[in-house]
C-alpha cells in the first residue's frame, strides 16, 4: 500500500512538515481497517448520529467542500504511526457507511463515562428527557472483528449492539462512490523524535484543532438557511417593509452587555404555541428542548420548516402550523409595521435599563411573548388606553405585566435558573393572557 509519506507535497515553510493531498474514501476505509492510520488515546468517542453520517455522504456526493483529515507521524524512533488527530467523525462515518451497519448507542452507554455535572440546570423540567450517559465506542472496536469488510459484517450481523441501516442514501452506495469520491488531508511530520516533544505537540495541535476552530455563531448559521428564499429574510429578521426593525433599538442585557433579542426565538416558540393543544399550560411546547445546548436546534428548525427543508430532529414539532394559513398572501408584513408601533406605544411603560434594554430574559419574555402573539399571529391590535377595569378597580397593562415580574423574583426557585423551560413556558401563557386583555 502506499503509505502517506509517500505522495505528499512538502510544505518548507512551516517548522513542522505539513503535506497535502487527497484520497479515495475506499483509501481512507483500507487505512483504518489495516492500521495504517489510528486514534490517539484522547480522541473523544464517537458521536455523530446517523443524520449526521447523512449529510456528510450528501455533501461528499454533491462535490460540496468537506473539511480535510488532519493526520500526524508518531515517531519515537521504537514505534511508528500515524495519528488521526483531525476527522475521527468522518472517517468513522465513511466505514459505518461502507458497512451498512451502526452501533446502537444505548447498547453503548455506561455510568463510567457520566457527563461532567455542570450549572445548567434547564432540564431538569423536560418529562420526556431520557438518560443518555455517553458512548463508549470507536471504530477501532470493530477491528477486534477482523480486517476486512466480511470479517467484520459475519460478526456485526449477530451482534444486537449493532443495527443495520435503513437509510436509502447510505444503503444505495456502491463500491463505485467510495472508489471515485474524495477526502483531502494534511499530514504533520515533527521535526523531532523525542517522545516527550512530540507528545506534547500533538496534543496541543488537537486542542488547538477542537478548542479554537470557531462555530459558526446562531445568527450566522441561521443566515445560510433562510438566505436561501429572499422574500423570507425580513421575515426571520424581524424587519419591516421599509428595513426598520420591528424591535427598534429594544437590547437585552446579557454577560453585562446590551445584546440583540433574538427575534427567531420568539417566532418559533410562538408558532407552536399558536396551535397548541395545551394553551393553558403550554406544556407541549419546546418539548424535548429543555437544555440550553438544544434550543438552538429549535430554532433552527422552525426557519427550515418554514422554508421547507429538511429539519435536524424531531420533525413533527411544527407540523400543526401553517404559515400560509397564519399569514395569507404575506399578512405578516403589514403586521410587522403594527407590531413595530406597537412596541412604540409600549415601550414607555417599561422599565428599561438606559431606556433601551431589559435587565433580564424574563422581563422582556413578559412583555414580548403576549405583545407578538396578539398583534402577529391573532391579527389584533392595543386599546389606546392600555387600561381595564378588575372588580371596580383601574388596571394597567404595566401593573398586570410588572405584578408578575415581582411575584417571580420572589420565588426560590425562580432566583435559581430563571430560564429552565417550565418558566419560560409559565411566562408565555401568563404574557399572552395578559395582553388578551388590552388588545380590540
Amino acid at each position: 500500500m502506499i503509505t502517506l509519506e509517500t505522495i505528499l507535497k512538502k510544505n518548507k515553510d512551516m517548522e513542522n512538515k505539513v503535506y497535502y493531498g487527497e484520497y479515495t474514501l475506499m483509501h481512507w476505509i483500507n487505512m483504518m481497517l489495516t492500521g495504517n492510520i489510528v486514534l490517539p488515546d484522547y480522541q473523544r468517542h464517537f458521536v455523530w448520529r446517523e443524520k449526521d453520517v447523512k449529510r456528510l455522504l450528501q455533501s461528499l456526493s454533491d462535490g460540496q467542500f468537506v473539511q480535510p483529515v488532519t493526520i500526524a507521524l508518531y515517531n519515537d524512533g521504537t514505534t511508528k504511526q500515524n495519528l488521526i488527530l483531525d476527522g475521527q467523525q468522518r472517517l468513522t462515518s465513511l466505514l459505518l457507511a461502507y458497512l451498512g451497519y451502526f452501533p446502537d448507542k444505548k447498547k453503548f452507554e455506561t455510568g463510567e463515562c457520566a457527563k461532567v455535572a455542570s450549572e445548567d440546570d434547564s432540564a431538569a423540567d423536560d418529562e420526556s428527557k431520557t438518560s443518555s450517559e455517553g458512548f463508549l465506542w470507536q471504530y477501532s472496536d470493530l477491528l477486534k472483528y477482523g480486517k476486512s469488510k466480511l470479517e467484520i459484517l459475519s460478526k456485526m450481523r449477530t451482534d444486537e449492539r449493532y443495527i443495520k441501516t435503513e437509510d436509502t442514501l447510505i444503503s444505495g452506495l456502491t463500491d463505485e462512490f467510495f472508489n471515485k469520491t474524495y477526502l483531502g488531508f494534511s499530514y504533520v511530520v515533527p521535526d523531532t523524535a523525542q517522545v516527550t516533544e512530540v507528545q506534547k505537540s500533538f496534543s496541543q495541535m488537537f486542542r488547538n484543532i477542537n478548542y479554537f476552530g470557531k462555530k459558526l455563531e446562531p445568527i450566522d448559521s441561521r443566515k445560510s438557511l433562510y438566505y436561501q428564499n429572499q422574500e423570507l429574510i425580513k421575515y426571520f429578521e424581524g424587519k419591516c417593509d421599509d428595513g426598520t426593525d420591528v424591535f427598534g433599538n429594544l437590547r437585552i442585557i446579557e454577560d453585562l452587555q446590551p445584546s440583540k433579542i433574538d427575534f427567531v426565538r420568539y417566532l418559533a416558540i410562538l408558532s407552536q404555541y399558536v396551535v397548541s393543544i395545551r394553551p393553558d399550560d403550554a406544556k407541549d411546547v419546546m418539548v424535548g428542548y429543555s437544555a440550553y445546548g438544544s434550543r438552538e436546534s429549535f430554532y433552527a428548525d422552525y426557519v427550515s420548516y418554514i422554508l421547507g427543508i429538511e429539519q435536524e430532529d424531531r420533525t413533527d414539532k411544527f407540523e400543526r402550523f401553517s404559515f400560509d394559513r397564519f399569514f395569507p398572501n404575506g399578512a405578516w408584513k403589514e403586521r410587522f409595521t403594527k407590531l413595530r408601533d406597537a412596541l412604540v406605544k409600549v415601550k414607555p411603560l417599561i422599565e428599561l435599563k438606559d431606556k433601551t434594554s431589559f435587565n433580564a430574559w424574563y422581563e422582556a419574555d413578559y412583555w414580548l411573548f403576549g405583545l407578538i402573539y396578539q398583534i402577529l399571529f391573532k391579527g389584533t391590535e392595543l386599546n389606546d388606553d392600555l387600561r381595564r377595569v378588575v372588580r371596580g378597580k383601574m388596571r394597567t397593562l404595566r401593573d398586570d405585566v410588572e405584578r408578575q415580574v415581582r411575584d417571580d423574583r420572589s420565588d426560590i426557585a425562580f432566583s435559581k435558573n430563571a430560564n429552565r423551560i417550565g418558566f419560560i413556558r409559565k411566562r408565555l401563557v401568563v404574557s399572552c393572557n395578559i395582553f388578551e386583555h388590552y388588545v380590540h
